[in-house]
């Protein structure tokens, strides 16, 4: 599965900010895209309470970073 889609936003979106490795957009897209791989995994590693934990956390810190609406 690819993790194109929101790790990949806020990943760009951090790069062109020259936000640090420690960032919470950075930390938080990287959980997520490990989310998706497993989640999406032959052998799914990742169950659903899990999987949508890190969307939401993603998701709130992407708004929150760039003003847009959560909902």
């Amino acid at each position: 599965m690819s993790t194109d889609g929101l790790p990949a936003r806020m990943l760009a979106r951090a790069d062109a900010d020259g936000l640090p490795a420690d960032h919470p957009l950075r930390t938080t897209a990287a959980a997520f895209a490990a989310a998706i791989e497993g989640f999406y995994a032959t052998v799914q590693t990742v169950p659903v309470s899990r999987f949508m934990g890190a969307w939401a956390r993603a998701r709130r810190a992407w708004c929150e970073y760039t003003g847009e609406a959560l909902l």
